[in-house]
């Protein structure tokens, strides 16, 4: 498999370009073995998150700032509960967190996994980039559901 080199940009005023920081491991494992190991990392920082920060602090979940603004919530309220249910293997209440959570948390991965293969790696997994049709019919999904989940006579999850 030949993976893809990614010219690595710095933003940082007046730095010079450098290489990603992972670039030579990134060469060794291939692009399975960065996606493996990028899977891996995020498992265990959720592993990370319900093993020890949960159970030791009051936070449980970070909290929406538009929710704390407005008193309403967003698309996405709900899905670090729905993510969780679905570490802990809770199926059940994946869906009850936010409905949106089987299209939302698979769009997640496959952008962290890619953004990470690029800026840690320094090589191009996935071209991630969704048809335009497709992501405007995901914008008028969330804007519909962003309604309907405010309307308290529905009672929408």
């Amino acid at each position: 498999m030949q993976s893809t080199k990614v010219k690595s940009e710095c933003i940082v005023r007046g730095a010079t370009e450098r290489p990603a920081p992972f670039s030579a491991l990134g060469e060794r494992l291939g692009k399975g073995g960065v996606i493996i190991t990028l899977t891996l990392g995020m498992l265990m920082a959720g592993a990370l998150w319900l093993g020890v920060i949960v159970p030791y602090t009051p936070l449980t979940t970070i909290p929406c700032p538009f929710e704390a603004a407005t008193g309403y919530e967003c698309p996405g309220c709900g899905l670090q509960s729905s993510f969780m249910n679905l570490l802990q293997l809770r199926f059940k209440y994946v869906l009850m967190a936010n409905l949106l959570s089987p299209i939302l948390l698979p769009l997640f991965f496959v952008a962290t996994i890619s953004w990470g293969a690029e800026y840690l790696f320094g090589m191009r997994i996935w071209r991630f980039r969704l048809p335009t049709p497709v992501t405007i019919a995901l914008m008028i999904l969330l804007s519909v559901y962003w309604v309907v989940r405010n309307i308290p006579a529905l009672n929408v999850w």
